[in-house]
């Protein structure tokens, strides 16, 4: 064996060796499709991995993760906390954090010390994390950084609307300053609004300021959705840049502005360049990712947005051969692992099913054709949920969608 002449050891010696290697469990914050490919990056590994949610989401269910129901922390931060650290007391070892929810994000921002105390993890401080978490204090990071992005207007509920918006030119962007608030209040799925012209915006800019959601207003870059492109890396406590992973999207759900549900590895050394300029420039630990769009008028990348926790494509890095949540536990642990610097180009990632409604969309628009979608998505891939030694997830999601176009096969019926 390889490994066996690498360490010089006998095959009983070896396996003492990967036991030690991962005696620290893991526990992933939030089991929606993102934490669910967390969980099979490091469980199919060997290491134990628990999985905390408010909910039975989808990876409660993985063969790879323990689910864990807890109190939602929006409803009673104190009762949450208490559960975890009565939870980390029956471990015998501190579990290393891994944070796929911005409900937990911001558990951990409101929390650092309790985090601290009972778990090992790669995050940034609280500060930083509740500050990339206001669209608008993003915008100001990138103008310090030097980083192209679109005009970006902060709308002062507290002053004449019309005033912040005459330079504006049409149509715009409206979206959240905080995403969780957005969530909430606006919608779980929707990134935001489209507006073409000034009325519009302040009709619209008015019922938001009723819900008392804070937004910005951006220009709209001018270019295909597959100009949307993202850069993933993960910084240690060093401030190395251990892994820097670049892929762009295909097709997004809903389209033009929303979440990719087909995208592809990509070799993008400028994408590289600007995005961990951006990162270094803000001393950012941890995984995060950063969303781009090259803009058609001017010939240039502009920032969309930084996330400050894992992305739902992750299963595409590790695929292509950048497992995140493997440095991110072997830095945790004091393992001290090698930078990777390459990965495979031209693999891709796939939710069939929200691809397909990305489809539909397209073709309305007459941007997409059944069979340009059909040759968007061959290639070597990893499918969201489709994992066969994960059966139990496949089950549940094909009796889901079994009983969504059921439903709305009745619907259809009856209208």
């Amino acid at each position: 064996m390889k490994m066996l002449n690498q360490f010089g050891e006998t095959e009983k010696q070896l396996k003492v060796y990967m036991r030690n290697k991962y005696e620290n469990p893991a526990i992933v914050f939030g089991l929606s499709e993102t934490g669910l490919a967390i969980g099979r990056s490091l469980g199919k590994l060997g290491v134990k991995v628990y999985g905390v949610s408010y909910a039975k989401e989808i990876g409660y269910y993985s063969r790879y993760i323990e689910g864990k129901v807890f109190t939602h922390p929006q409803e009673n931060d104190e009762i949450a906390l208490q559960e975890l650290s009565d939870f980390c007391n029956t471990l015998a070892k501190k579990p290393v954090v891994f944070i796929a929810s911005d409900v937990y994000l911001m558990l951990y921002a409101r929390n650092q010390e309790f985090f601290d105390k009972y778990f090992l993890h790669n995050l940034s401080n609280k500060k930083l994390i509740i500050d990339i978490q206001d669209k608008y204090i993003q915008y100001k990071m990138a103008l310090k950084a030097n980083i192209d992005v679109p005009k970006t207007v902060f709308t002062d509920i507290s002053k004449p609307i019309e005033n912040q918006i005459s330079e504006l030119t049409y149509p715009v962007f409206i979206k959240a300053r905080d995403v969780n608030i957005w969530r909430i209040k606006v919608s779980g799925s929707k990134k935001g609004f489209v507006i073409d012209n000034e009325e519009q915006l302040i009709k619209k800019l008015d019922l938001l300021k009723k819900l008392e959601v804070p937004v910005i207003v951006q220009e709209i870059i001018k270019s295909s959705d597959d100009k949307n492109t993202k850069i993933s890396v993960f910084i240690d406590k060093k401030g190395n840049t251990k892994l820097a992973f670049t892929l762009k999207k295909i097709h997004q759900n809903p389209i033009h502005f929303g979440i990719a549900t087909c995208a592809q590895s990509i070799k993008d050394e400028k994408l590289k360049q600007i995005g961990t300029k951006l990162f270094n420039s803000i001393n950012y630990i941890g995984v995060g990712s950063a969303e781009f769009k090259y803009d058609e008028r001017d010939g240039k990348t502009k920032l969309i947005e930084i996330n400050s926790r894992y992305w739902q494509q992750n299963a595409l890095a590790d695929l292509c051969g950048m497992n995140f949540p493997l440095m991110d536990y072997l830095c945790a642990t004091g393992q001290n692992p090698e930078n990777i610097y390459r990965f495979d180009y031209g693999k891709k990632y796939l939710n069939l099913f929200s691809s397909y409604k990305s489809f539909q969309q397209y073709r309305k628009v007459n941007e997409l054709t059944f069979r340009g979608w059909l040759s968007d998505i061959k290639g070597d891939k990893t499918i969201a949920f489709f994992h066969f030694d994960d059966f139990n997830i496949v089950y549940r999601i094909l009796k889901r969608q079994i009983l969504v176009n059921a439903l709305a096969f009745r619907n259809k019926l009856r209208n």
